[in-house]
């Protein structure tokens, strides 16, 4: 027999009398007594067995009873240190003779895999404050909560030399080739094509995204107010977050800001995540640009009902606007995404076909109609109109109008969209008003991510899914997504937040019907 195998049988050999006699009689079944022999304590032992109730005396129960104040070897904490550095440092080890492969080997020493932990990670945070960076923490978990506590510095992309403009400008035409023929392909339900395709996309995308953050980078003198955090993740691998502002940091790069106008080519406030770093956001590999202009051409619509909706939002949306322009001598632009020009949106139908018959146009054009069929065609009977309206009316009526104005169409496929701040106001929540379907979504993404998708909505299905065409597994994945709410990972970032209160707009009705209803009588009045 082989060593293990009579260790093995040693071990079972010396659980206490008290369980083997309760194995043979029945009452202990292998699989318990194999997990319990973990330790050599025979009190332990029994304690952990006799002490549970009969449903919490599992074999996995039982190992993690008897283990709790030790560390499993595949903590991320032990990936980072390593094991054989722990070992060296005199660390003990418990090993479960009965796991499989690498599992069963436990830490006794917390302590000391604690102190190997910082010890690395205050040395690569030596290398990352050579950097310039105005402090520089190393901390072994930092949890999403913990990190949203800080806002980041903005970045500025410096321009690319000659060879690097030459290989963004040949990556981004080839990029856009292929998307064209890509969407051919989808059209003419071409899979053979279409699998040939997809993987080169995947990859000049990629190296397109390699060559764009290689020109990201911080000025010095956000270096010198900024930070960094030196991390592990649920892996082990160690996470670098640069460019962290704590609130004092972020007011005072923003006072230098306006002092000196802005750092180069930085647009937008330092603590503002979502409008400052374009440049910066990943190309989503899986949508083509023309995909991602039609699904943000639906995000506008949806986002222009709810600023309908939300007339406090649309007010404080339009003198935001103004008070930048008029007393902030602002030089940075708008950060809000509508003009206060009152420009009127009138791209979308190029960008999305289906846009007229969407829910959210239909809404939208309801409550126009009824705003203007209720108000006089002369600008100075209208303008007399206007003047005679309560305020709460009146600022109904703005929101109508401001909505129409509301563009957040993005040119390019990236998993950043604008507008985000107009969108937690309103509450934005994009499967109210956009639904996946085979012609609108998955016949334009490749076959993998709809399986993905599935995955997500459908998990018991993607087997099955995956033998069949792409234009079949386009048509049941609607069929499958149909009610259970799943939306493009463009659009999952905006899940419904509570929406600020509206004084004026207390008892607005849920249903855009109803406020067209109540509009009517309102402006009849």
């Amino acid at each position: 027999m082989s060593p293990l195998v009579v260790q093995r049988r040693l071990k079972l050999a010396n659980v206490s009398p008290r369980l083997l006699a309760d194995y043979r009689a029945g009452a202990v079944t292998l699989e318990q007594l194999m997990a319990l022999t973990i330790t050599d304590d025979h009190a332990a032992q029994e304690s952990a067995f006799y002490g549970a109730p009969e449903w919490q005396r599992g074999a996995s129960a039982l190992r993690e009873r008897l283990t709790e104040r030790e560390i499993d070897a595949t903590h991320p904490l032990v990936r980072f240190a390593g094991l054989d550095a722990y070992t060296a440092a005199g660390g003990g080890i418990r090993r479960d003779l009965f796991a499989e492969g690498d599992a069963g080997t436990y830490l006794a020493d917390a302590a000391l895999l604690e102190s190997l932990v910082r010890g690395k990670l205050d040395a690569l945070a030596g290398d990352v404050s050579a950097e310039g960076w105005a402090w520089v923490e190393a901390v072994p978990h930092m949890s999403y909560a913990e990190r949203q506590a800080f806002q980041n510095a903005p970045r500025q992309r410096r321009e690319p030399n000659a060879r690097e403009a030459r290989r963004i400008a040949s990556l981004q035409t080839r990029l856009d080739k292929i998307d064209a023929e890509l969407e051919d392909a989808y059209d003419a339900e071409d899979e053979d094509k279409t699998e040939a395709l997809e993987p080169r996309r995947e990859q000049i995308a990629g190296e397109l995204q390699t060559v764009e953050e290689a020109l990201q980078g911080y000025a010095p003198d956000v270096r010198a107010v900024a930070g960094a955090i030196v991390t592990l993740d649920r892996n082990g691998e160690v996470v670098i977050h640069r460019g962290l502002l704590r609130e004092a940091e972020a007011k005072a790069l923003r006072t230098l800001e306006r002092l000196r106008q802005g750092f180069g080519s930085v647009e937008g406030e330092a603590g503002n995540d979502d409008e400052g770093e374009d440049a910066e956001q990943p190309k989503a590999a899986s949508l083509s640009d023309r995909l991602a202009q039609r699904l943000s051409a639906h995000r506008t619509a949806a986002l222009q009902i709810e600023v309908a909706r939300h007339p406090q939002v649309a007010l404080a949306a339009l003198v935001h606007g103004m008070v930048q322009s008029v007393l902030q001598d602002n030089h940075y632009g708008h950060d809000l995404p509508l003009g206060v020009s009152l420009k009127v949106q009138d791209r979308l139908e190029g960008m999305a076909p289906d846009w007229p018959e969407s829910p959210a146009a239909v809404a939208l054009r309801e409550l126009q109609r009824v705003a203007g069929e209720a108000l006089p065609q002369d600008s100075a009977e209208l303008f007399a109109a206007l003047l005679a309206m309560e305020q709460s009316q009146l600022v109904r009526l703005l929101a109508v109008c401001v909505a129409a104005t509301v563009d957040v169409v993005t040119p390019r496929a990236t998993t950043h969209q604008p507008g985000a701040e107009l969108a937690q106001a309103v509450g934005l929540d994009m499967a109210a008003w956009w639904q996946p379907t085979a012609d609108g979504y998955f016949q334009h993404v490749p076959k993998a991510a709809i399986l993905k998708a599935v995955g997500e909505f459908a998990p018991s299905h993607a087997t099955r899914l995956a033998k069949l065409k792409k234009a079949d597994i386009a048509s049941e994945a609607e069929r499958l997504a149909d009610g259970t709410g799943w939306m493009p990972a463009i659009f999952k970032a905006e899940g419904p937040e509570a929406a600020p209160e509206e004084p004026q707009a207390q008892d607005a009705p849920e249903d855009a019907e109803a406020m067209a209803d109540e509009l009517a009588e309102a402006l009849a009045a």
